[in-house]
Formats: C-alpha cells, structure tokens, sequence
C-alpha cells in the first residue's frame, strides 16, 4: 500500500500521513484498555503488565500470526486465567473470529459468563469490549462482527457444532477423557479450527500427572522457560525450586524460614546466594527473557541455540516468579508438606507447577537374579532354623512358596511351583521334611492358606491339619487397626447332625507384607534380612514376582490418595510368599538371635553369659515358638499381637 501512495504523494511528509498507524501489541493494547474490576480484584485498576513481567512474552505470542498453538502449564495465582481472558479480550477488539472458549463442567459456564460473572465484568470495565458487546446469553456472547461460543469437556454437541477461529481451553487438566461417547473433548474441539488457517488455540492448566492433558500438550510445544538475570554476575538463568532455592542446613522450622525470609536463590553460574528481597525479584523479573527448552540467553538477554518462531508455544511459569509470594513463602510450603503425600502433591502442582510424577516402587529383573543362591531347589540352607509356607487358591491350581528361615530373618526359597490337587499340596507341605546339606531335615512349621477361593475346602484343609495350617484373607491399608497387620477372627462352622466347630481365621494387611517383602528383596546377600532364591527359579515364578508396581491411587469420591501395589499380570506365587512372609510372622522368627554373638556381647558388657540352648535345631523351634497355632493373642511392641504360646 505504501508503494500505491508513493505514485500519488511525491512529499515524504504526505506519504507518512497517510500511512495507517502500526498495531499495538497485544501486551501494549492490554496495557492500554484492560482495568481490573472491583468485585473479582483484590488490586482494581489498570491492568499492568509489568506488575507480571512474564505475561509480556505469552500475550504477545497470541498476536504473532505465525503461532497457531499456546501451552500455558502453570502454578496456580500466576496470573494463567487473567491472561487468558486478556487475549480473548483483545481478539475481540483487534482480530474478531468466530470464537469457542472450553470449561471443565457445564456448571463452570453460568457463573463465568453471566453478570456478575468474571467475563461480563472484564466486559463492562474494558471500553473497546464493552462498544462491541451485543448481546450476552449462558451459553453464548455476540460482540460486533464476532460469537464467543461456549461449551465444556463432556458437550460433544456443542464443541463439534460449527467451525471458528480462536479456541480457548481452560483447566483442560479437569476434562473428561472422552466427551460423551465421541473423541476426547480436545481432539473434537480442535476439529473445529481446520477452516481458518490464521487460527489460535490456547490451553492453559494447572498441571496434575503426566498423564494430564496440560503435559501433553507442553511435551508438543517448545517449552519455554522465564530466564532471570543474576543480580551479581548479570548471567540468565531459570527459577526452578529445585535447582536454585536454598535455606540453611540446620533450620527446618517452615514459620522462622518464611518470617525471616532464609531463603536464597544461588546462581548456577556465579554460584553467589541472591537474598530474599522484593524488590531485587522485581528487578529480576523485569529484566527477564523467554526462552525455549535447548536454548541460552545470552549476557545482553539475547537468546541463543533455539527455534523461536515455533508454531506451538509452551510457557512455564511456577509460583517462584510470583510477585504475590516471596521465595521464602515456597520454600517453608514445601517443608511442611514433603512429609504428607496429599499436600506435596498439591505443592508440585500447584506451587512448583509440574505435573506429579507417579512414583512406584518396582522389583527389577536383575534384582532377582541376583539374589539366586547354589542351593538346588529342595535343599534347605545350612543356617535354616524353621520352615514356613503360603499358599493361594486359584481356580484349579494350588500355588505354593516353602521358605526357610534363619536368624536375623535371613531366608532361603527351598521350592516353589503349582499342583491341582489338595493332595498333592498336603504331600509338599504337611508329609515332606526337607533336607539340609548335612543330611539333617526340617518340615514345614507353619503354612498360611488363601481362603479368598474356594473357601469351605480351605477350611475343611485347614481344620485337617490344625497344627500346621491356618486359612488367611488379606485385606488393603487401612481395613485392619493401624499397626496391626495380622488380626484373628473366629469362624463357626455348623453342620445338619454334626457339632458345630470353630477355627481362627487370620486376616492379613498385604500392604504391610507387601512392602516387607520388596524391602528384603533389595538388602544384600548373606547379610542380616536378606532374601535369598535356590539356584533355578522357574521363568513362571520370576514372571509373577515381577508383576506388580506400587503405585499412587487417587479416591476421588473420598478425596484421598494412598500407595497401593498393583498387579499387572499374574501374581500368584508373589502372594504365596507374602503368605509365606506372615507364617513366619506369626512365628516370631524375627525374635531368633545368634547365641554365639549374644555371648560375645555379654562377655564385653561384663554380664554373665546366658546358657546356651542344647538339642536339636528344630527341637528349639519347638519350645521357642510352641505347637498350639490357635493360640491367645498378647500384646507386642513389634506389630501390635503377637502369636505364640
């Protein structure tokens, strides 16, 4: 157009008259128009974006025409929604298109569109917005030459109803994974955008796991990060809790952290501890640059080494760059709630603004064959004292783990394997000593049978053998007391002309044995606690060892999180020797002591040895741990009961 002018105005000064003004960047146009309303503003007044510096570089992102994607990955009180809300509103102003705007539930609608909801206020205190307003509905707002539809996650209907130009997805962490019966709300809102090849989709989220919609998103993007400038070296650098906060070793008290502000940010380059102050932040964030994932911001705040006109950007900010908090302030939030899974989960996604990293806990392969012995299956280590073993019931088949045990809990997996008939398993378990290496034997003491299956004929086994065998039901955390992770119950049985007949039932908490049990799997071999396997494991066996994960559960009806070991194949012989595990708690053989060693001890204490037990070895399982498996209850520091004679 300029060179058009220029064969009709000869004068330099009739040329630039007559050429149109250049457009205001989104941020100087917010600057300009945007004034925060009284009733959802703790601060009314004019919008400043300097006030949130790293706002600057995420507005102007939405103006530029080549971006077509906008990733905001957030803490929360960051200034996500306002900014938002701040490119809707220019787009209204500047660059009108048909427009959707996406909330989590159809009950977010109303109060956010409705007077006097945040957007028709935001309307009302912008000039520029408000000349264009038309018309507002619930689901709807007409401005001049542009519709703001609106519609949330589980509305097929209303995200796949017509084309636009501008999408705008908020706390798409929130949404459903599937709208209605159709594709995921964002696949079919995106759908949409196909006909406008100037078009702009902005997500924005408080992040929540990895498999949360926002990290997806952000993974798509170039991820950029905010590089402040080090007030002492001039150097950029980014704010991320755990690369560059600081407080004093010896100072844990979260209140005396956050009152004194102890708090630092220690430069990665000069290494030189930057004080908690306010207006040193200020200064900090006013001079910041947004950098993409790969890049460098060099000393003049030039960046280096990435691709800066992508076309999907992503921008991280975490409530260290906030200027309502102080560094002090996340530092002392995070102390208190590390300890409490429920509140550290909140502070990463909210504080730190990253997505929860599931942790699980998981038994690797090469820990297992690690821990295979030379002993050939069916040989008792020469250091056994006792035998236990755990069953579980399956449809048809018996799965069984025999394990011996030594002092300092030491164990030794003398057979493990499968049979389909209770013959069978009583011939493995109650008419079968094993033999050690020497030649001496020793039979099974004590074995726990899954009565979850098959339940009468586990009860009619058990009362067979009312010695040797106890039917066991395991339960989740949390169903037994606290602390008390076996619990006995009594079951009466009656028959039609016969007398009626009781027996314990011994209800487990499998987390506690659970986690007992991958806890032994990683201690060392031959050394006190460690968990050892015979020389030829079968594939079959290792396969259901490897099986499960622990993993965190989230109950969203209770609101509550918890650590639950999950299987993802079969687990049979895994449960088999938890079973295995609790047998040999019930016995007490975490109460076995090396005499030789307590002799020793005695003798540098200056005590007088204690006399040293005569006999055979399983002669003194016999009088340690006694032969009434039905026995009374007593109180016990170890796990609340303990069961013996």
């Amino acid at each position: 157009m300029t060179e058009h002018l220029g064969t009709i105005f000869a004068d330099p000064q009739e040329k630039r008259a007559i050429k149109p003004a250049d457009r205001l960047s989104v941020s100087a146009w917010v600057d300009e128009h945007r004034v925060l309303d009284q009733l959802h503003h703790s601060e009314p007044g004019p919008f400043r974006c300097d006030v949130t510096p790293y706002v600057r570089g995420i507005l102007d992102a939405f103006g530029d025409r080549q971006t077509r994607e906008i990733v905001l990955m957030c803490g929360t009180q960051v200034g996500k929604s306002e900014t938002t809300l701040n490119a809707l509103l220019w787009s209204v102003c500047e660059d009108p298109k048909p427009t959707l705007y996406v909330l989590p539930i159809e009950d977010d609608v109303a109060p956010f569109v409705l007077p006097p909801g945040r957007l028709a206020s935001a309307i009302e205190a912008c000039a520029p917005a408000r000349a264009r307003h038309r018309m507002t509905k619930e689901h709807e707002v007409t401005f001049e030459g542009m519709t703001l539809h609106f519609a949330w996650s589980n509305s097929p209907a209303k995200l796949a109803s017509r084309s636009i130009g501008n999408l705008f997805l908020d706390e798409v962490d929130k949404y459903g994974a599937f709208a209605g019966g159709e594709a995921d709300p964002i696949s079919l809102a995106r759908e949409r955008l196909r006909w406008f090849p100037d078009h702009k989709m902005v997500a924005a989220s408080t992040p929540t796991t990895t498999d949360g919609n926002i990290w997806r998103l952000w993974q798509r993007s170039d991820q950029r990060w905010f590089h402040v400038p080090c007030v002492f070296c001039g150097r950029f650098f980014r704010l991320e809790f755990f690369e560059v906060v600081r407080w004093p070793k010896d100072e844990r008290d979260a209140d005396k952290i956050r009152e004194k502000r102890l708090a630092t940010v220690r430069c990665p380059h000069c290494e030189r501890e930057i004080a908690d102050d306010a207006a040193t932040k200020r200064r900090m964030l006013l001079g910041g640059v947004w950098c993409p994932e790969g890049g460098e911001v060099l000393a003049g705040g030039e960046v280096r080494g990435a691709k800066l006109d992508s076309k999907r950007k992503g921008f991280h900010i975490n409530a260290l760059y906030s200027p309502r908090l102080s560094w002090s302030d996340v530092a002392a939030e995070f102390l208190e709630a590390k300890d409490d899974h429920a509140r550290l989960l909140n502070w990463t996604n909210s504080w730190r603004g990253w997505p929860w990293i599931e942790q699980s806990e998981v038994i690797r392969p090469e820990h297992l064959l690690a821990l295979r012995t030379s002993l050939p299956a069916g040989v008792v280590a020469q250091d056994a004292v006792v035998l236990t073993a755990g069953v579980d019931v399956q449809k048809g088949l018996f799965y069984y783990a025999i394990r011996a045990w030594g002092v300092g809990e030491r164990s030794w997996l003398v057979a493990a394997g499968s049979v389909e008939r209770a013959e069978s398993l009583c011939e493995l378990l109650f008419h079968t000593a094993y033999a050690k290496e020497s030649g001496e034997k020793l039979p099974v003491r004590l074995a726990c049978i899954d009565s979850g299956y098959e339940t009468d004929a586990v009860y009619d086994l058990c009362l067979a053998y009312p010695d040797i065998a106890r039917p066991t039901k395991g339960h989740r955390a949390g169903r037994l007391s606290a602390g008390v992770p076996i619990r006995a119950t009594r079951v009466r049985r009656d028959w039609i002309g016969r007398s009626t007949q009781e027996l314990l039932l011994w209800n487990l908490d499998v987390t506690y044995f659970a986690d007992k049990l991958a806890r032994l799997m990683r201690n060392p071999l031959g050394g006190p606690g460690s968990w050892a396997l015979h020389a030829e494991p079968s594939d079959e066996y290792l396969q259901h060892l490897l099986s499960e994960k622990k993993q965190l559960v989230r109950d969203k009806k209770k609101r509550t999180i918890s650590y639950e070991w999950r299987a993802e194949g079969p687990n049979h012989m895994l449960d088999a020797e938890r079973y295995a595990m609790a047998a040999a708690e019930m016995l007490g053989v975490w109460t076995l002591r090396d005499e030789g060693a307590a002799a020793r001890a005695a003798e540098v204490l200056g005590r007088e040895k204690e006399p040293e037990r005569s006999g055979d070895p399983d002669d003194r399982v016999q009088e340690w741990f006694g032969d009434r498996p039905g026995a009374r209850p007593r109180r016990s520091f170890r796990f609340g009961r303990r069961w013996q004679r």
